[in-house]
């Protein structure tokens, strides 16, 4: 390491110890934190400026402790990283049962289909068994779940398919 450097960094270590002794003891967990701080960004600085980091890496290494404060705004500009957080959001407990329209048959007229529509809409030829009709069922939602990245809207359909055939 340069010489400059070294004495640089004594000079920054000792004001450091300096301040932080000069913290009442109730903060000084905190200022702790922000020299941890303050020491991790000037070591990204100095690796970036004398090449053995590159600077894109040292501003991401520098925005991560900022990450939770950041997520609003990345959620805003990225969609699909909001898509992603919103499905984590809604993730169930493993054993939690489910309720409302999946708990049991849908039995609204709205979202009546013809049995036509309903075997189109899950690729089953006319004449599908109970276990035929749960199968395609199963293999489309795989693709099309809300939760995998798929759209909300097909899931509905294919739901409203194997109720319309199931009935």
């Amino acid at each position: 390491m340069h010489p400059l450097g070294l004495v640089l960094f004594a000079v920054i270590a000792l004001g450091s110890w300096y301040w932080w002794q000069k913290q009442p003891p109730e903060q000084r967990r905190s200022a702790s934190w922000k020299l941890v701080l303050l020491f991790l960004v000037i070591g990204l600085l100095a690796l970036a400026i004398t090449g053995r980091m590159h600077w894109l890496g040292a501003l991401i290494a520098l925005t991560l402790p900022f990450l939770k404060q950041l997520l609003p705004l990345l959620l805003r500009f990225l969609p699909g990283l909001a898509r992603w957080w919103q499905s984590q959001q809604r993730k169930r407990p493993q054993g939690q049962q489910r309720s409302g329209k999946h708990s049991g048959k849908n039995t609204s007229n709205a979202n009546r289909m013809s049995r036509e529509e309903a075997l189109d809409v899950l690729g089953l030829k006319p004449g599908a068994n109970r276990e035929e009709i749960l199968a395609a069922h199963r293999r489309l939602m795989q693709k099309v779940h809300p939760d995998r990245e798929g759209s909300a809207y097909l899931a509905a359909q294919i739901n409203a398919a194997r109720d319309s055939l199931l009935d």
